[in-house]
């Protein structure tokens, strides 16, 4: 048997498995022209991937090539297509981003959270077709074959011009390989940037001083929150009491009504709030943070997460929380499933408040919060919600997931008054300021939990913000406030160190949303989307 033989044999059972996944996506949305584009790209590729076997002599060495090639090929398949599924939308930079920044407990979390009847049934059938193939497979390449060298150029020259046709068609953005090979170099170069965050604690800032007198103790907290949307807070008017306790304490809390996240994941938020980096110079991440201008300022600086430090490389939010002076992991050592409850940063922080060593501290708490799976982030007492929530979107599986989130919800509620009550009790010059890194879409606009920056909603972006102060900071520092202030906390550095009364040449008062020089600015997300037209 030729090559050219052997190669058509194997191309139908690529294109086999491609027309399947192209049934199971077109089922999932028949107003969609994608599935058609991408089921082009996954037969085009399927090509250049088949064509080494014309570089290969001997038999044995194909049939291993192959069965790999397909192997590989099939599980890329199969995720893009559960992908679409699930989301209506194909694999982006952006997500595989998040994925190089996963860590195997929130991976497996993710998979049972979006388990479905249809998921499972295509599972068997690409489990089947992929099985029966190996052993088709096998068979076909029975023959040692030596391809001549005008048919070695054809192959050559026509995987160059289908790469060609790829690139300049636009159509190689349905192509996995191609985005995690671009997200990885991407990934790299961020992490690169935030590489010497360890080392420099005090970064380069320029004429940094205090702007007041503070002689007295003083204790400021920055309670990072995961995947809070405050549309679902009953502080900011949600039709359930979420917020019980900072209800109670609400007129001792500034509460901003309109803030918003950059984005849509944590990477991408936390690294800009934290640092000098934001929309306009989204390098500047590498250019000092928030942490570092504290230490240069003489704060005792801490980072308590119940998040785990590490993901495929070192966690670009990781990275940045190494310049402090102390770290506190609680999920470090487990392995695969995270199940440990906020609650246990808790004492984590009285060790902290209660250490004499220092009279000036500056303390950042980073919660799991609402992040999926919901179920796993409060204990039972916590189960509070049960009955049948509003939702355009009836079904069982809704509502189970809608109240597992309020549930979260509360449950943070919990923790965030825990913490300011630790800080009030103190009686010392301080601020508790909550605030969460994205949003979450639960419902409301679209058919999902989750958040994703492929397919935005304004929940996944709207975020709550709210500032606690003890009596002796109320009396030291005056705020500007306005509670409609339209903000994006790409910019939070800089209302931290007004906060802080810390300036230096780097910190821009007119971007803080507590200081009477405040300027508006467009708030752009998704690198070039307008937040405050795109969602009306």
């Amino acid at each position: 048997m030729s090559n050219f033989s052997v190669f058509k044999k194997i191309f139908y059972f690529f294109a086999f498995s491609v027309c399947i996944a192209f049934l199971f996506e077109l089922l999932t949305n028949v107003r969609s022209i994608n599935p058609f584009f991408n089921a082009l790209e996954n037969l085009l590729f399927s090509f250049i991937v088949i064509t080494p076997i014309y570089f290969i002599s001997k038999r044995k060495t194909q049939v291993v090539y192959i069965l790999f090639a397909y192997l590989v090929f099939s599980i890329i398949l199969y995720i893009e297509s559960v992908y679409y599924h699930l989301f209506e939308s194909y694999f982006s930079s952006s997500v595989i981003f998040i994925l190089l920044d996963t860590n195997i407990s929130e991976a497996s979390e993710f998979l049972k959270f979006y388990t479905s009847k249809s998921v499972v049934l295509f599972s068997l059938l690409m489990l089947f077709v992929v099985s029966l193939s190996f052993f088709k497979i096998n068979k076909t390449i029975f023959q040692q074959n030596k391809s001549s060298f005008k048919s070695r150029i054809i192959v050559i020259f026509s995987s160059i011009t289908i790469l060609v046709f790829l690139k300049f068609s636009a159509v190689i953005v349905f192509n996995f390989p191609y985005l995690l090979i671009k997200s990885f170099i991407e990934y790299t170069i961020e992490s690169n940037k935030l590489g010497d965050y360890k080392l420099n604690t005090k970064g380069n800032f320029q004429n940094v001083k205090r702007t007041e007198n503070h002689e007295e103790n003083e204790v400021y907290v920055i309670i990072l929150g995961e995947s809070s949307s405050r549309s679902h807070m009953g502080v900011y008017d949600y039709y359930r009491s979420t917020t019980p306790m900072l209800e109670n304490i609400k007129d001792n809390l500034l509460i901003y009504n309109d803030v918003v996240s950059p984005h849509a994941f944590s990477i991408g938020s936390i690294s800009k709030a934290l640092t000098l980096g934001n929309y306009e110079s989204p390098s500047s991440i590498s250019s000092g943070s928030i942490i570092q201008l504290a230490n240069t300022s003489n704060f005792e600086t801490t980072w308590l997460s119940n998040q785990r430090p590490i993901g495929i490389y070192e966690s670009l939010i990781t990275k940045i929380s190494l310049s402090s002076n102390s770290q506190k992991f609680l999920t470090s050592t487990i392995a695969r499933n995270n199940k440990v409850l906020d609650e246990n940063l808790l004492p984590e922080l009285d060790k902290v408040l209660f250490s004499n060593e220092h009279n000036k501290k500056f303390i950042v708490v980073h919660l799991i919060g609402s992040h999926l799976n919901y179920k796993n982030r409060y204990p039972d007492t916590f189960k509070v919600f049960k009955d049948e929530p509003l939702t355009k979107f009836e079904s069982q599986e809704s509502f189970n997931k809608i109240n597992q989130y309020d549930n979260a919800i509360l449950y943070t509620d919990f923790i965030a008054s825990e913490i300011i009550k630790k800080i009030e009790a103190l009686n010392v010059k301080s601020f508790v300021l909550f605030l969460s890194d994205h949003g979450e879409e639960v419902y409301k606009d679209r058919n999902m939990a989750g958040h994703n920056e492929a397919i935005p909603t304004k929940d996944m972006f709207d975020i709550p913000f709210m500032l606690w102060r003890s009596d002796k900071y109320k009396h030291d520092k005056m705020l500007s406030i306005n509670f409609d202030r339209k903000y994006m906390i790409d910019d939070l550095f800089h209302s931290l160190s007004d906060l802080l009364s810390i300036s230096s040449l780097e910190v821009d008062s007119t971007r803080s949303i507590f200081n009477r020089g405040f300027k508006d600015r467009k708030r752009i997300i998704l690198d070039s989307v307008d937040y405050d037209t795109f969602f009306k």
